[in-house]
């Protein structure tokens, strides 16, 4: 049965489906099928591939049973839940093919698993026409392309997957720990620190213990002996039967430490002391669940299975667990949860599963909970297991690929405790159980390969020079002792303090000269920050080193790390200065706005521009390529050697300008004379208005007042509004005196002159222009600041220009259709744009900041209208033809219809073809996917936006959304097939 489920699914071998641990299935598919058929025994696996054709994500478990049995269901669901992979889990029965959702958290109802938690569907496989027909939303092209992720995001709540509810639960068991334990013991006896120690050092140890405890082989032996917990206490079966009592719970603690070695189970210093019986009853009630809260999650506890949850995940848990302070709130160090499938992403760029094994040294030089170090390890021993063309590994091996491949640095003890922790629960999941008892003694790693220190001490660990170096250094902007003293010694630059900048510099010189670095690093003063000392860091930095690829993470902000203020941005470089002949691969992946943003990053080829090495001192390139093409370059490029910036046209008119006040909580500075005047507020404000209103100033203290800027409060004044309202920026010009906060910057001047650049401010180009060049906004603020505003160009306005401007100014205070499109008009004419230039224009303000803004319901996400197809194509077609010059006869076909993907075809020959809206779409999609298949390209769905040539035609297939069909797609579009073109020929010509 299983396998016309997959005919239906049109899932096989050569496009994801692993049914057997077949030979040609990469190492990352072998492991994981491996580990998952041993914890949940599944009979398949479907993995969604990357654009080169490797599975990477798992999507679907498959399990068939010889007949229904509702308590195995439910606890096959559990499990898979517990495993938090895949999202889907296919189980088949003889007349009953039931599909569970793996993010809806397991439950009981009547003392037993509830089989009705996580269902989604139960398909009736007596009458298969009608079960193929229900089967067809789950079709691998509807999975692949997003569409099925897309039409059920309701369906998959993150908030109930394994790692929120089990972080979720953690933290309520930590806050509770220590608010009783704190309510005993003053803070003069224990400190913060102290307390938070012992705390994470008691669960962390009850979680490995749970792990052992529940970890079973084949024939159902645990890894301790039987009658093992008696021994401390009569009768005790399990761990949590010895809670009630404390000595016999350290007894037990005190042996394991014995037993394994290592730096696992050593109690931290007071814990015997200030732990008590009713604490650790309190941890009992917890594990067993019988503890009610007024969330009631405490009682999923009982529903978790240790010996199933991934140790990654449970790493990557402890990060933010160990970043949380006493009062349960983020802490601010710089440092948060590095989520497990950006690990995945940038280990995959310096440590991929494929390939031989080889000795890598490996260092995470602020390794916090050693999220990195764990998958660095765990790819080692795949490689290793790979290579030898085993599914076994010896203590042995495991501890010495260890002691000789991974190392890690970090300030925090308690955090290279929690590395040491995780480190050894990935030598104990490729143990058998008994093994892990009789043999295993986990190798001390404090002070020999995991380091406490300052990254930029002398010490141990820099006596060593590594062939991987990767790691999420801290974003504080504040050096510490070690690295202002490095700093100076090594005369690099850094801006603003910014330590992770000197965590760049350091990991060059203790990376052996054929090695390779990976660092997540604030994309603000990475990329962004244009300030003297920024720029020359960068400036520097970009000259030492060969970048090989740069990963703008900016717009995944929220997605990635909920709690941070700056956007994260991944830079690989190297000391080998030979490979500097390569472009930079820069890459700004887009969201999708479905799961899929929480398992894994889709990056097309509109989201990859090869950085010349000649224009990287070019401060606006990263930000145009993140959201523009070569073509907006230019366009910028023209806006700005042909026009002179605004806050020199305010200079030669003796304007004045400034930010408006600030308040703040410590004033400086007293203004009376302001006191009474009225008061501009963002809440009520609108452009080409008066703005009046009842507020009035009633306060004199600021911390800043524009002191030497004051004209900018007083009429004729423009106020103008620095974060845009639906997709434009507004500003009025205004004939009292009044007052406004520095959400505001104010310009004092001619009335004339302001009318004027008011106009300019609120039409389409100033968009474009800030959205193609602002380092702020849409990267990390929905703001311009001063100094982008006054960077401006503005074309000088003749008497006429200006007389034009100031009567479009005075009718527009509706905002009604015809001003805007007046507004528009008026400003393309001054900036003296072609009509292909008002289109990128257009294009990117339709496009880009709706895409930005109204994420999952943007228009840009929408199924192209045929006009914009139409349109599309006409562009293509016009550009090829005159790009080539000689073939004149170019045509196009597009075929589109009820499947997620369009395809294009670019015919060079006569026979004349015209739009086609329906025609076998579904057909056309599957062969030029078996196409690339045979040619190990990848795959249609998966690549998403791909260019399939064969003698006389192209094919282009893409998305079904209105961003990928736009006029400056076509231009993109065109462009690139012309330079493939032209290369093809030059090789051919050579």
């Amino acid at each position: 049965m299983l396998g016309s489920i997959f005919k239906v699914l049109d899932l096989n071998r050569n496009n994801g489906l692993a049914e057997n641990l077949i030979e040609n299935a990469s190492v990352y598919q072998q492991q994981f099928f491996h580990m998952v058929q041993e914890k949940l025994g599944v009979d398949a696996v479907y993995f969604l591939r990357d654009a080169d054709g490797t599975p990477k994500v798992p999507l679907i478990y498959f399990a068939s049973m010889e007949s229904y049995d509702e308590d195995k269901i439910a606890e096959l669901h559990r499990l898979a839940w517990n495993l938090g992979e895949a999202p889907l889990f296919f189980i088949v029965t003889p007349d009953l093919l039931l599909v569970y959702n793996n993010y809806v958290a397991p439950r009981k109802k009547d003392g037993k698993l509830d089989s009705e938690a996580g269902l989604i569907d139960a398909i009736k496989l007596v009458n298969m026409l009608e079960a193929e027909r229900q089967l067809r939303q789950y079709h691998r092209i509807r999975l692949e392309t997003g569409e099925y992720w897309r039409e059920n995001e309701f369906r998959f709540d993150m908030k109930n997957r394994v790692d929120v509810t089990l972080m979720g639960n953690l933290r309520i068991m930590r806050r509770s720990l220590i608010i009783n334990i704190r309510k005993r013991v003053d803070e003069s006896k224990l400190s913060n620190k102290e307390l938070v120690s012992i705390v994470h050092a008691l669960l962390g140890r009850s979680i490995l213990t749970k792990y052992l405890e529940e970890r079973k082989d084949k024939e159902g032996n645990t890894v301790f002996p039987k009658d093992f917990f008696s021994k401390f206490k009569q009768g005790a079966i399990q761990y949590s039967d010895l809670l009630d009592d404390k000595e016999a719970t350290y007894k037990l603690f005190r042996e394991l430490a014995d037993r394994f070695n290592g730096d696992m189970f050593p109690l931290v210093n007071k814990e015997y002391e200030i732990i008590t019986k009713d604490n650790l009853i309190e941890l009992k009630d917890f594990i067993l669940g019988t503890t009610r809260f007024e969330d009631r999650q405490m009682a999923l506890w009982p529903l978790y299975s240790f010996n199933v949850i991934p140790i990654q995940l449970i790493s990557s848990i402890y990060e933010l667990f160990f970043h949380l302070k006493i009062d349960d709130k983020i802490g601010k160090d710089g440092t948060y949860y590095t989520p497990f499938h950006l690990v995945s992403m940038l280990m995959d760029e310096v440590l991929p599963w494929e390939g031989e094994y080889s000795e890598k040294k490996v260092l995470d030089p602020s390794c916090g909970s050693g999220v990195f170090l764990v998958e660095a390890y765990r790819r080692l021993i795949g490689k290793w297991m790979f290579t030898n063309n085993c599914f076994n590994i010896t203590n042995e091996q495991l501890v010495y690929i260890m002691q000789k491949c991974i190392y890690g640095v970090d300030l925090n003890e308690e955090a290279i405790r929690i590395a040491s922790f995780s480190l050894s629960l990935v030598m104990c999941d490729y143990l058998e159980p008994r093994s892990i008892w009789e043999t295993l003694n986990f190798p001390r790693l404090l002070g020999y390969n995991l380091f406490v220190s300052d990254f930029f001490s002398e010490g141990k660990f820099g006596e060593i020079e590594y062939d991987i170096i990767i790691g999420n250094p801290p974003w504080e902007s504040k050096l510490s002792d070690e690295a202002e003293k490095y700093i100076k010694e090594k005369k690099v630059p850094i801006g603003d303090k910014q330590i992770a900048q000197a965590f760049s510099w350091k990991a060059g010189d203790i990376c052996d000269i054929k090695g390779i670095i990976c660092l997540l690093m604030p994309s603000k003063g990475f990329l962004f920050n244009r300030s003297e000392k920024n720029v020359a860091y960068r400036s520097a930095f970009f000259n030492k080193f060969s970048i090989s690829v740069i990963i703008n993470y900016s717009i995944f902000r929220k997605v990635l790390f909920e709690h941070a203020t700056g956007p994260a941005t991944a830079v690989i470089y190297s000391n080998n200065k030979q490979e500097r002949d390569m472009p930079i691969f820069y890459c700004t992946p887009k969201p999708t706005f479905t799961i899929e943003d929480r398992r894994r990053f889709l990056i097309e080829p509109s989201d990859i521009n090869k950085i010349p090495w000649d224009i990287i001192d070019n401060q606006l390139i990263w930000k145009i390529a993140m959201w523009g093409t070569p073509r907006d370059m230019e366009l910028i490029n023209k806006i700005q050697t042909k026009f002179e910036p605004l806050e020199k046209f305010m200079n030669n008119n003796d304007m004045i300008y400034a930010e408006g006040y600030i308040r703040g909580t410590k004033p400086k500075i007293r203004c009376p004379e302001f006191v009474g005047l009225p008061l501009i507020t963002t809440k009520k404000f609108q452009g080409f208005c008066d703005n009046k209103s009842n507020e009035v100033v009633d306060f004199a203290n600021y911390y800043r007042c524009a002191q030497k800027s004051k004209k900018i409060f007083y009429a004729p004044h423009l106020v103008f509004k620095q974060s845009p309202k639906k997709g434009r920026f507004l500003s009025a010009v205004l004939d009292y005196n009044a007052l406004f906060g520095n959400s505001f910057i104010g310009i004092h001047g001619d009335i004339m002159f302001l009318k004027y650049i008011s106009v300019i401010l609120y039409s389409k180009v100033f968009v474009y222009y800030s959205l193609m060049t602002s380092r702020r906004w849409l990267v990390e603020r929905d703001e311009l600041n001063v100094g982008e505003l006054l960077s401006f160009p503005l074309p000088i306005p003749n008497s006429e220009e200006l007389k034009r401007a100031c009567e479009i100014y005075d009718r527009s205070s509706s905002l009604a259709i015809d001003c805007v499109k007046e507004i528009d008009g008026f400003s393309y004419e001054l900036f003296d744009l072609k009509e292909y230039e008002i289109e990128f224009v257009d294009n990117a303000v339709s496009y880009v900041y709706d895409y930005f803004y109204a994420k999952g319901k943007s228009k840009s996400l929408s199924y192209p209208e045929e006009k914009t197809l139409k349109q599309y194509q006409n562009v293509l077609v016009d550009i090829l033809r005159k790009s080539l010059g000689t073939l004149d006869h170019i045509h196009c076909d597009v075929y589109s219809g009820n499947a997620p993907l369009i395809v294009v075809q670019v015919v060079f020959g006569n026979d004349t073809v015209g739009f086609t809206p329906n025609v076998d779409i579904n057909d056309l999609l599957n062969e030029l996917d078996n196409l690339l298949i045979s040619e190990n390209s990848g795959c249609v769905a998966v690549k998403r936006n791909v260019r399939i040539y064969n003698k006389d035609s192209i094919y282009l297939v893409k998305p079904s959304q209105s961003r990928y069909w736009s006029y400056s797609s076509a231009c993109r579009d065109a462009d690139e097939i012309y330079s493939d073109i032209m290369r093809k020929w030059g090789e051919e010509n050579e």
